[in-house]
């Protein structure tokens, strides 16, 4: 029984060792980036200030900014803003990264579905991790989107499944 055990003990020890991850920070051979990898710094977007709120149509409500920090996939962090007149509760958002010239590689496959409360003329109170898949260096811009939300005490989210495309140009 016992040498069972030490066995045992040793099988587990030495599996546990040949499946360590490196953390160097080298991208993996399929090319995405690992935990540790040092992605370009991002710029925040310019803070919008003051939002004076409008009546707007709900897919014009919400403004996204983007920070100058990543969540632990690469993925740069969002503040959402209320432009319209109506408290938001739920925002369906993707995410699209572009390389230097400006071609998509990567886009959230699920949306990020932010729920809280969204005033008119505010901003949500803590960033919006998108998340996804592992990102390389060579995204250097993003760009937010989103196909769905809802106002605050609606019985229905407004959508529009045509908004954020599988392929989107940067900047439309």
């Amino acid at each position: 029984m016992n040498r069972f055990i030490l066995i045992s003990t040793a099988l587990l020890i030495a599996g546990a060792g040949c499946k360590k991850k490196s953390t160097d920070g080298a991208p993996d051979p399929a090319g995405k980036a690992t935990a540790g990898a040092s992605l370009p710094a991002l710029t925040a977007d310019p803070d919008p200030g003051a939002i004076t709120p409008k009546e707007l149509p709900p897919m014009e409500s919400v403004k996204f900014r983007m920070l100058a920090k990543r969540d632990a996939t690469g993925w740069p962090e969002w503040e959402l803003y209320n432009l319209g007149t109506k408290p938001i509760s739920f925002v369906a958002i993707y995410a699209y990264a572009y390389d230097a010239s400006g071609k998509q590689i990567a886009r959230t496959s699920v949306p990020l579905s932010w729920n809280g409360k969204l005033d008119p003329g505010g901003k949500t109170d803590f960033p919006a991790d998108v998340g996804g898949d592992q990102l390389t260096a060579a995204a250097v811009s993003f760009d937010a989107c989103y196909g769905g939300m809802k106002y605050d005490g609606a019985a229905d989210q407004v959508r529009d499944d045509n908004r954020c495309p599988d392929q989107k140009p940067k900047g439309k």
